[in-house]
């Protein structure tokens, strides 16, 4: 016996240039079926989605989910297991590789059933399997589900019902999560950004040693600008640690052909050499930031931010060894950086990061660090 299923996705995020550029349109796409009405959709934040909308993962993970209920629950009333209450938490795992392609490649499903007769929790429990083996959606996915039932907890309360998906359904409370990063006290936000360097910025390294030696070590904490990727674990040693103890990384070498730093995952020296190249090419020809270098020596500016980077995501520490502490900010207070410097230099950093062709969460989070470094960088309003 053969079903049909049909619904329409429509994207709703022309901002008025299509798609003349990755960061000018919106990811938004109404989901539309006969009955239950719309669901409104986007990318994840990590792809420059929306993340107060359900992005495609999540509606994957949440189809898993929602049948292995129903399943679960048909093979409860076939067995005579009275099911007073369920819930099934589900976590996924998508995977990105370097050209851009991904797959989600692992599920795990947590689910909770409550009982009206706790006789029945161990016919209860094996009734996960062969719910799982029904599933139709379960039986569609090429990538392993893990089933992982919990002991129930004590009955949680009613669901609140909510209609604004255009029926109404129980909706649990999400649980709070971490702020994004963000600027403050930075007028006119650009809705397409590129970084500024901050000059008053220790090096990577000198960021991660000074907040391990706590807040009465610092003089005037400098914002952190390091990425979560590049962040020490809680109790897991200090740079200063392991700077003192150099045999410790020759004990214990990365695997062949393992990326042990952001720098390296992205290709190392030749892709900040082509980032700055590009960046450099459309500076040159900017005539409200081409004054700002000195144009005797574009090649020495070129290598400079190179550097500069290149130290910043874990490469070499050559910035340091040549020029000292980077004091960004200080070197640029000659000069008058406003929102409109501040916007010309993020669009000619965006042509440069799309250049690259990164994988999107390493541009997204390359991305990340130099826009919040761009505002930094306004010293006029």
């Amino acid at each position: 016996m053969k079903h049909q299923f049909s619904l329409r996705a429509e994207w709703t995020g022309n901002q008025g240039s299509g798609t003349s550029g990755y960061r000018d349109y919106r990811r938004d796409v109404t989901l539309q079926a006969a009955g239950p009405g719309e669901i409104s959709g986007s990318s994840a934040r990590a792809f420059h989605g929306d993340e107060s909308r359900w992005n495609p993962e999540q509606l994957l993970l949440g189809a898993l989910a929602q049948c292995h209920t129903l399943s679960y629950l048909h093979h409860a009333t076939a067995a005579g297991v009275v099911v007073t209450g369920m819930t099934v938490a589900v976590e996924g795992t998508l995977e990105v590789d370097s050209s851009g392609a991904g797959r989600m490649t692992a599920a795990t499903l947590r689910p909770e059933v409550w009982l009206a007769d706790e006789a029945q929790r161990e016919q209860a429990d094996g009734l996960h399997a062969p719910a799982h083996r029904d599933c139709f959606i379960a039986n569609s996915l090429n990538f392993p589900v893990e089933l992982a039932p919990q002991a129930p907890r004590q009955m949680p309360h009613l669901p609140e019902f909510s209609s604004r998906l255009g029926a109404p359904i129980a909706v649990a409370r999400p649980r709070p999560a971490n702020r994004p990063s963000q600027v403050t006290g930075m007028k006119d936000r650009p809705t397409e950004v590129e970084p500024v360097m901050r000059e008053d910025l220790p090096t990577g390294a000198e960021q991660v040693a000074a907040r391990d030696a706590g807040p009465a070590a610092r003089s005037g904490d400098t914002p952190q600008l390091l990425p979560p990727s590049m962040r020490p674990a809680a109790g897991a040693p200090t740079t200063a640690d392991r700077a003192a103890t150099p045999s410790a990384a020759a004990s214990a070498p990365a695997a062949p052909g393992r990326a042990t730093s952001f720098f390296e995952a992205v290709g190392g020296h030749e892709t900040f050499a082509q980032l700055t190249k590009v960046f450099y090419e459309n500076v040159r020809q900017d005539p409200l930031l081409a004054p700002m270098y000195p144009h005797d020596d574009w090649e020495g500016a070129e290598e400079r931010l190179r550097l500069f980077l290149e130290q910043y995501w874990g490469g070499p520490r050559t910035y340091s060894e040549q020029r000292g502490h980077p004091r960004l900010r200080m070197r640029h207070m000659p000069y008058k950086v406003d929102f409109a410097a501040r916007d010309a230099w993020l669009r000619h950093m965006r042509t440069a990061v799309d250049s690259l062709d990164l994988a999107p969460l390493q541009e997204a989070e390359l991305w990340d660090y130099l826009e919040r470094a761009a505002h930094s960088m306004v010293n006029s309003a």
